[in-house]
């Protein structure tokens, strides 16, 4: 019922004390970068480039209905040729890390995807950090690094409302913060993962074998029940993963990385940028891709490149997590869902 009146369910206690817990970790978010000195670069929200290269973006269009019926409309439209909601800013903040260094963006991504599930929004937010001189450990002990130090920001700073969750929402979920606060994730491969769920003996909704792209069941199986923590799964099948990733020597897997949490399953994807230029190429080739409309993203290897990685944190995820909200509209303050967009 409250989802149906935005305008009025913030002054309810649960959602004001996620509110409050939201604005917390969004400062936690840039004091984290600006101590390990990141600066913030504002990526696009209208753009050309489908970094995920799935074909989810929603069209930004200047024409009518009967001109868009046209060969070739978006010559004619307002940017000369496609163009629409971002669905990630890492592809713009890669320029910046390769002229200085370590820098992040944090701002709202956009995905037409129609998935009616509570880790689901058409619109989000996303902090996504880009390093030069960064491979994919440092990049997986960054990423944790951000996790376990959001956490304790919550539990000094939103200690009332943790306690409130805590009695209300999800029994235990503050002794699960500091748990997460206190301990090192599990770090496995994703052939380590994948045989885990095979010799676990459990029946899952969606059949494990190699090759396959991890289920919500899986990952939270392997945090949850295997685990007990966090679980950062490493190495991804390539066939599984976008054209950007570093193939690995043995040419079958990526150097990618996802972190696993409990209750949620992935709350962040990243992964060691491609930096060898014929590889690229090929790799945008094999993906269907176009590489003369990813010529500036090429360029940054022509024009000399260094090992680089990064990844992106969903927000809302992580504001899901430590609140322990069933479902994700109720992390923040105008879900954007399919059918629904409120104020």
């Amino acid at each position: 019922f409250l989802r149906s009146i935005s305008h009025l369910r913030s002054r309810t206690n649960a959602l004001g004390a996620v509110a409050r817990v939201r604005s917390a970790l969004s400062y936690g978010v840039h004091h984290f970068f600006k101590e390990r000195g990141f600066f913030q670069v504002h990526t696009p929200i209208i753009t050309t480039s489908d970094c995920e290269g799935a074909g989810e973006m929603f069209t930004v269009t200047a024409l009518d209905t009967a001109e868009l019926q046209k060969k070739d409309p978006f010559r004619q439209d307002f940017f000369g040729q496609r163009a629409g909601l971002t669905v990630s800013g890492q592809l713009q903040a890669e320029i910046y890390a390769l002229s200085h260094g370590r820098v992040y963006s944090f701002g709202p991504t956009f995905r037409a995807e129609n998935s009616n599930t509570s880790r689901h929004l058409a619109e989000f937010w996303m902090v996504e950090p880009e390093m030069a001189f960064c491979d994919l450990e440092c990049n997986a002990a960054v990423a944790e690094e951000l996790i376990r130090e959001l956490v304790a920001i919550v539990l000094e700073n939103c200690a009332d409302d943790v306690d409130l969750f805590n009695r209300f929402v999800s029994k235990g979920l503050a002794g699960k913060l500091e748990q997460v606060r206190d301990n090192a994730f599990v770090r496995m491969t994703y052939t380590e993962a994948v045989a885990a769920l095979e010799k676990s003996g459990k029946e899952f909704s969606f059949p494990v074998s190699w090759g396959i792209d991890l289920q919500a069941e899986h990952e939270r199986f392997l945090c949850e029940d295997l685990a007990g923590v966090p679980v950062i799964v490493t190495n991804y099948p390539k066939s599984i993963k976008p054209f950007y990733m570093r193939l690995d020597d043995n040419s079958t897997t990526v150097a990618a990385m996802d972190i696993l949490v409990p209750g949620i399953g992935e709350m962040i994807g990243g992964s060691q940028r491609e930096e060898r230029l014929p590889i690229l190429t090929q790799q945008m080739e094999e993906a269907g891709l176009d590489p003369d409309e990813y010529s500036w993203y090429l360029d940054l290897r022509r024009f000399g490149s260094v090992p680089h990685s990064g990844f992106g944190l969903g927000f809302e995820r992580l504001v899901q997590f430590v609140t322990g909200m069933a479902n994700i509209r109720d992390v923040i303050p105008f879900p954007r869902t399919p059918g629904s967009a409120q104020c």
